[in-house]
């Protein structure tokens, strides 16, 4: 095929192509409403009441919490039951079937009475919807981390406390004030730790097991956790390889800073060192290892060129060291770890300090695996630090180290989990990066592409698409032998070497969507993430089929190494960007959109379609599994004008994922509903029939009751044919003609060409 020379097309956002969404159907009953259901609900609501009466009658200024449990059928935002809890407001949720409602004695009263003497149909819904109301237990409050931890005779952990936020400064402030002073009566010393919105705890020195019970009984606790460690990802001995790399090249030497946090980047390894841009150390001199953070940074800066593989041009980039991890490889000296909240005070200060660095590389090490159901508290910390220093984060997706318990392929899709990623990796905003095997042998553990026996999978928390997207990180042969299967990359003193993980891969995805970022005239994070996300689904073809367990593996697929084959088109293909904002209640609908003429024949339309979208969601903690507030959903096919004038339209191109029932659960797990990444993809190498003309519609659905003005998006599209077609030119064509109006998506490498 030809190089890719053609400018990728920006579709421009106009006013007619906004329209008022629809007004919402009646509300749904799952089940009759009788008076045996109304005082069954009424029971319900007087025992929490009792529940918690002594506690209101001594402190009638503190709210507390009762849980209302939905029906499974009834999990989706449009059954809430918002009209039940009007005078107890929900705040909060866990899982899917959970709702954190706000008790007063008042509210409570209130709502027994509304019961008994109303008639509203929105309440009847409510009422049939519910499967249980409760008070909220001190035993929901201990962490399955903490409970483990409990079982041991020796106690003594430093343990986080987290209280409920009940959305109103003035509530916030009386259960802060009763949670210390319940603290200090127990005769506990704390610090306050307030990282955002997010993320705020109380941190304790527990001395003895019971005294979590008794924190566990304090009215305004919603979650007491150990603190977790991070560590340097485990190395294979690194192989020297007898060869000596000549950096003798002309590159382009980018503005572009990228942040490591990690080990350190070795003073002795004069390759690397003239593009160090600032150092900062936070470990003692005794405490460094500089292989691992060497190794990444010779990834990002030579991979391609050490791993014979090809790209259009190099780039050099400078390099943030951060010093941060601590050795812990006991053959190389002393060992120590680094515990979470030190982990973010760092984290919070470079991003304070370095404000021109955007993109930020973080291999961690970590065993405690993701939850299906609960982000981590890392991860709400890297999201909340994203979003209020518009960063991109790239995390590793973890390795699996023990050699007895290397994942095979096909993996089984029956397991007991022992390979499910890590914290931080679930990170909404965050690119996590999983690995694939660059070479083989005849006694690899798995083939070249295939996913890497030690690279943990996903989904992420809330079934969220995890890893986002993979690259080479090594291979092993079932002796545990790296030798020529591995990556290649610089150690402290220059030397190249050989070695495995995700930590390698990770920055290979940086070095990527660093070149994006960088080759794009106007710099926009989201649009660069789009590209690179986009780039991937149309380069691996492996996870186009409909195993949905794959996507555990691949994620989205792996990028193309060359920059200009993500950012530009050749003549038998077009894509097209849509990077446009959508508002509540709003929905945008492109009519008449213009297909390739020369892919319609008899009748039939033909060619490939694939589409990506990415948007970046506000996120609330406090809603547990419904931390993504936002979801988009995008309808591209064809329509027919019916008899009556309306439009009969269905989409043609399907989201990359399948579910078998219509329940809100089954969407989440299967069908990326709140997946703030999407992709959709068609062949019709059979065609499909010829109607009366294409539509593209996008659509934004709220979470309950939030309030917020618009949200930004990128949709990326992609026609394209195996035939010797100038579509490319069609489309241009038919854009203009239709109204459309577009711009040329510019890049460096067009202002070089016009020098």
């Amino acid at each position: 095929m030809d190089e890719k020379k053609l400018p990728i097309k920006l579709i421009m956002q106009q006013d007619s192509h906004i329209f008022p969404n629809q007004p919402g159907g009646q509300p749904k009953f799952f089940g009759e409403v009788t008076e045996s259901l109304k005082e069954d609900v009424i029971q319900e609501l007087e025992n929490v009441l009792e529940y918690y009466d002594e506690f209101l009658e001594n402190n009638p200024t503190i709210p507390v919490i009762g849980k209302v449990l939905m029906k499974e059928q009834a999990i989706a935002k449009s059954h809430k039951p918002n009209t039940l809890c009007k005078y107890c407001p929900i705040v909060g949720s866990e899982d899917l079937e959970e709702n954190y409602i706000k008790v007063t004695k008042e509210g409570i009263q209130k709502t027994i009475e509304y019961i008994r003497t109303s008639d509203s149909k929105y309440l009847g819904a409510n009422l049939t919807a519910v499967a249980e109301i409760t008070a909220f237990q001190p035993e929901d409050k201990i962490s399955i981390g903490l409970k483990e931890e409990l079982e041991y005779e020796e106690f003594s952990k430093r343990v986080k406390l987290k209280c409920f936020d009940f959305g109103s400064e003035y509530d916030n402030q009386q259960v802060h004030a009763y949670v210390e002073h319940k603290l200090s009566e127990l005769g506990l010393e704390y610090v306050y730790k307030d990282f955002g919105v997010n993320l705020k705890y109380f941190v304790l020195e527990i001395p003895e097991s019971k005294i979590v019970q008794q924190l566990a009984e304090i009215n305004g606790v919603r979650k007491i956790d150990v603190f977790q460690k991070y560590y340097l990802p485990q190395q294979l001995k690194q192989i020297p390889i007898e060869s000596i790399f000549n950096n003798n090249l002309d590159v382009t030497l980018s503005d572009v800073i990228i942040g490591i946090i990690d080990g350190g980047i070795s003073p002795k390894n004069d390759l690397l060192n003239p593009f160090i841009y600032a150092r900062k150390e936070y470990v003692a001199p005794e405490y460094q290892n500089h292989s691992h953070g060497t190794f990444i940074a010779s990834t990002i800066q030579f991979g391609n060129r050490l791993n014979d593989l090809s790209s259009t041009g190099d780039i050099h980039f400078r390099f943030l060291d951060v010093i941060a991890m601590p050795n812990s490889n006991e053959n190389y000296g002393p060992t120590c770890s680094l515990s979470e909240e030190e982990l973010q005070e760092i984290i919070l200060e470079v991003l304070e300090e370095y404000p021109e660095v955007k993109i930020w590389n973080l291999s961690l090490g970590l065993d405690k695996q993701v939850n299906d159901t609960k982000i981590s508290d890392l991860a709400i910390f890297l999201d909340e630090m994203q979003a209020r220093y518009n960063v991109q984060f790239f995390i590793a997706s973890g390795n699996i180290n023990d050699l007895t318990l290397q994942r095979t392929w096909p993996a089984s899709e029956e397991n007991d989990e022992f390979d499910r990623m890590g914290s931080p990796a679930d990170s909404v905003l965050g690119i996590t990066v999983g690995s694939v095997a660059l070479k083989e042998s005849d006694d690899s553990i798995v083939r070249k592409e295939e996913p890497s026996s030690f690279s943990r999978r996903g989904p992420g928390a809330n079934y969220i698409v995890k890893p986002d997207v993979v690259d080479y990180g090594g291979n092993l042969t079932n002796t545990g032998s790296i030798s020529n299967l591995g990556l290649i990359g610089l150690d402290c003193d220059g030397r190249i070497v050989e070695d495995i993980g995700t930590s390698y891969a990770t920055p290979r995805i940086v070095q990527k969507f660093a070149s994006i970022y960088h080759e794009l005239t106007e710099r926009n994070l989201l649009m660069a993430k789009a590209m690179l996300m986009h780039s991937a689904r149309l380069e691996t073809k492996t996870i186009r089929k409909k195993e949905q367990h794959l996507m555990k593996y691949y994620g989205f697929g792996k990028p193309s190494n060359n920059v200009n084959d993500i950012l530009k088109c050749t003549e038998n293909e077009i894509t097209l960007v849509f990077n446009q904002t959508i508002r509540r209640g709003r929905h945008l609908e492109l009519i008449d959109f213009p297909y390739p003429p020369s892919l319609i024949r008899n009748g039939k339309y033909y060619g490939e379609i694939t589409m990506t979208l990415v948007y970046e969601p506000p996120l609330d903690a406090r809603y547990g599994s419904e931390y993504c507030r936002t979801n988009i959903d995008v309808s591209f096919g064809a329509y027919s004008i019916k008899s009556d004038g309306k439009l009969d339209f269905k989409g043609e191109v399907p989201i990359d994922a399948r579910w078998d029932q219509k329940f809100e659960q089954e969407r989440v797990r299967n069908g990326f509903k709140w997946c703030p990444t999407k992709s959709f993809y068609r062949k019709m190498s059979q065609g499909i029939k010829e109607k009366d003309g294409w539509k593209l519609r996008i659509d934004l659905t709220p979470r309950n009751d939030l309030e917020f003005q618009e949200q930004e998006f990128v949709l990326i599209v992609t026609i394209k044919t195996d035939e010797d077609s100038d579509i490319y030119s069609e489309m241009v064509r038919e854009l203009r003609q239709q109204g459309h109006i577009t711009n040329n998506l510019e890049t460096r490498q067009d202002i070089r060409t016009r020098i």
